[in-house]
């Protein structure tokens, strides 16, 4: 591993350990999520933006975005009521709740008793990670827009793997030195 993004990999897990997200055993699930795609999920989210994996957010936060297609993050992504309720009972049956993998686990545990992030940037774990993504003080490279855009650090998300990634930052930044 170089320097560099070991040094964000630990700097982000102590960050993770003190927010107490960490899961018990996670080491023995399987990183990648399982690439179970509905070709209808495909078509109908992955037009406009990545079909994102359903395991990153919750059952609950899956039912808040397909019960606000009208107004989604500023647009209208409506479809028609057996669309959207097929789409709904796939995300949901596929959620991070469900999943047994180990971000999905992380997920779950991230998030606090009556929470319900709708976005998957605000789950709390993944927002955690990824708080230094966008901040320029870092450094890093390669400098995605939003944190929507997980493929421009995590090359491999077309198969369901979010652990290999191309983001670095800069010694000099990490350690508190001029920018």
């Amino acid at each position: 591993m170089n320097r560099k993004l070991g040094a964000l990999t630990l700097g982000a897990a102590i960050m993770v350990a003190a927010q107490g997200w960490l899961v018990p055993a996670v080491d023995a699930l399987p990183k990648r999520f399982s690439l179970a795609w509905d070709p209808a999920y495909a078509k109908e989210c992955g037009t406009c933006h990545m079909a994102y994996p359903p395991q990153l957010l919750t059952s609950a936060g899956w039912q808040r975005v397909m019960g606000h297609l009208d107004d989604h993050f500023g647009d209208s992504a409506q479809l028609d009521d057996a669309t959207r309720q097929k789409l709904t009972t796939f995300l949901v049956n596929n959620s991070a709740d469900t999943a047994q993998n180990e971000i999905s686990q992380q997920v779950v545990a991230s998030i606090r008793p009556g929470q319900v992030p709708e976005r998957i940037t605000a789950v709390p774990y993944i927002a955690g990670l990824h708080a230094t993504m966008l901040d320029p003080r870092w450094g890093g490279d390669p400098r995605p827009k939003t944190l929507a855009e997980c493929g421009v650090c995590h090359y491999r998300v077309d198969s369901g793997d979010f652990t290999e990634r191309r983001f670095s930052v800069t010694d000099k930044a990490f350690r508190g030195g001029s920018r």
